[in-house]
């Protein structure tokens, strides 16, 4: 240790000679290079202070949690102490579809701090990754400080990639990962862009994809030159990190036996959920260049606050016309010669388009198509601002590039801050869209309900139950995944089945449905039961039909949880009643088997 601080020393100290040295024979260009480090380092820091303004919420209040924790982090309390949920066969459902090195993360901080603070530490992973990103750019004599700054702010700057990053779910590290890959295009740090796939690799499958695309067509660049041993050289690299990527990719079980084949599209066409009015929106495909475009154009719209707010609104009164120019300067630049070939976004955006076709045609065993144009565009604007903005000047002597290309990062920087604001309005930020402390008496009962608890609620009413309380729910809107055929087939038949008791007049069905599924509490919603009850019980299809077909015919006051008894009411909050099943056998009786 003391030789490392001694080392540390004697470099700090031949850096200070060398500038004093400096000082004396290149006194003017010492202070323009400072300067320029000062303008950048305080146009940086003066957004990174609103930034943190709009995201430090979600970066460091646990109570805050995006909607899709309840889909992919809930089954992670298994990890705490006693083992919540390790046995809930819907927790056992969800862990299935998370990669093995995503779930180490959790398996490692969730003894010590609780899975809410966890997913705190899994964002702050994500951001750290970009970090290092840039950092890679500012160590890089091909980009340089400026650029680093001009790429760190652009992905931090973009509300779509800080909604992606928070939640600390698998998607979170979709853009870190792709970030990594850029800088090592950008810097042409072979190393950083292999780094970018290996984490893709072991957290989010369709980002291993994109960088995988993208760097296939990095390696094939100006083909034949220097000379075909070169491009094969490169080809025999690419294809050890293709296998090893595999290699670290395989252990995932994105589709399980359990959960039998994904959909097909022709299968998917024929099932409601994969439609508009679905669960998820997949279905019809939009148009490709409709699609592509939209997303690219959504990059650079005005959100949040800007430090001259005539001129935002200005542009967002004329964002068309100025989203279009500025596009046009983007690619104005390379072609007169104020930047290099922008090689890097034209390889990330052919990989994107590539793999939506890919996906489309072997639908759905690459994912959602969406992910390939929604992050593959929002990406391919980024590395096209940083390329064409971060890169300028690539023929100006190196002692004047670094002052310059560092003031012209500045202006940049100021420029888009004013023109697209922070990136988000709200001060939660990065999608945090649920809140514990809204509902935090009900949760702390539950959570003081005995571990074996199962709860059954309408589709709508208990997803956040086991995120936040530890105990297990009968299934949910956000435990409801259509992709897999046997697991759908499940999820859709146990949804149907709740709708049933849910809305029965008949106490045997309703003990004979929480007998079936092994459920010891009811969470009753009090306002499913006014005069338009039909309308409040649909939610997506197909389960909205099933719905208006079941309750076409019934009478709402013949409904038994319409008028819960109450000495079966264990507790009540708001609108919601808590029953017990026990209670309600002994007043109605056990049901028979069947």
């Amino acid at each position: 240790m003391r030789s490392h601080l001694i080392a540390w020393f004697n470099a700090a100290r031949a850096a200070a000679a060398n500038y004093r040295t400096r000082l004396r024979t290149e006194k003017w260009h010492v202070i323009l290079e400072l300067s320029a480090v000062l303008v950048l380092g305080f146009c940086f820091t003066s957004y990174l202070g609103g930034w943190w303004d709009v995201y430090k919420p979600a970066l460091t209040d646990p109570n805050l949690q995006t909607d899709d924790a309840r889909t992919a982090l809930f089954a992670f309390h298994r990890y705490a102490k006693g083992a919540p949920l390790a046995n809930d066969p819907i927790a056992n459902e969800m862990i299935q579809y998370q990669p093995h090195a995503f779930r180490l993360i959790y398996w490692v901080c969730v003894p010590l701090i609780g899975l809410l603070a966890a997913a705190k530490v899994a964002q702050l992973v994500c951001l750290a990754i970009i970090v290092a990103a840039g950092v890679v750019l500012a160590q890089s004599r091909r980009a340089g400080l400026g650029t680093a700054a001009l790429f760190v702010f652009l992905f931090l700057r973009d509300g779509f990639v800080m909604d992606r990053v928070g939640g600390g779910l698998p998607r979170s590290f979709g853009f870190p990962a792709i970030a990594l890959w850029m800088a090592g295009a950008l810097a042409h740090s072979v190393r950083t862009r292999r780094a970018g796939a290996v984490i893709a690799a072991l957290t989010y499958p369709s980002a291993l994809a994109m960088v995988l695309g993208a760097e296939g067509l990095y390696t094939l660049r100006r083909f034949g030159r220097p000379g075909f041993r070169t491009t094969l050289r490169r080809v025999k690299h690419y294809l050890i990190l293709v296998a090893t990527c595999a290699l670290l990719f395989a252990p995932t079980p994105l589709f399980s036996s359990g959960g039998g084949p994904v959909h097909t599209l022709a299968q998917a066409r024929e099932e409601p959920a994969f439609s508009k009015a679905g669960r998820l929106w997949v279905l019809p495909l939009p148009e490709v260049g409709t699609a592509f475009g939209k997303q690219l154009f959504a990059s650079f719209k005005p959100l949040g606050d800007s430090p001259i707010p005539k001129l935002q609104d200005l542009a967002v009164e004329y964002w068309a016309e100025t989203a279009a120019a500025f596009v046009a300067l983007l690619l104005a630049v390379p072609l007169i010669g104020l930047s290099p070939a922008p090689a890097t976004f034209v390889a990330f955006m052919s990989s994107s388009v590539l793999l939506y076709a890919l996906s489309v045609f072997f639908a759905f065993k690459l994912y959602s198509p969406e992910r390939y144009y929604s992050y593959g565009m929002h990406a391919t604007a980024i590395a096209w601002v940083a390329s064409a903005f971060g890169l300028v000047l690539p023929r100006l002597r190196n002692k004047l590039r670094g002052p310059v290309r560092n003031l012209w990062a500045a202006f940049a920087i100021f420029a888009l801050w004013t023109w697209l604001g922070t990136g988000n309005p709200s001060r939660r930020g990065m999608a945090m869209t649920i809140d514990y402390r809204q509902r935090a008496a009900l949760w702390e009962f539950i959570h003081q309900l005995p571990p074996e608890t199962r709860i059954a609620s309408f589709i709508t009413d208990g997803d956040d139950i086991p995120l936040f309380t530890q105990r297990a729910n009968n299934g949910g809107y956000e435990t409801l995944q259509p992709w897999l055929t046997l697991s759908w087939a499940r999820q859709k038949a146990r949804a149907e089945d709740t709708l049933r008791a849910f809305y029965t007049s008949d106490p045997a069905e309703l003990l004979t449905y929480t007998r079936k599924y092994k459920v010891t509490h009811l969470l009753v919603n009090r306002a499913r039961y006014r005069g338009d009850f039909v309308k409040r019980a649909l939610t997506f299809e197909p389960l909205s039909s099933f719905a208006r077909d079941l309750l076409s015919d019934r009478d709402v006051s013949q409904m038994i949880l319409a008028h819960v008894p109450p000495e079966t009411v264990i507790y009540e909050y708001g609108g919601f009643e808590l029953v017990s099943v026990k209670r309600l056998e002994r007043l109605y009786g056990t049901p028979t088997p069947p």
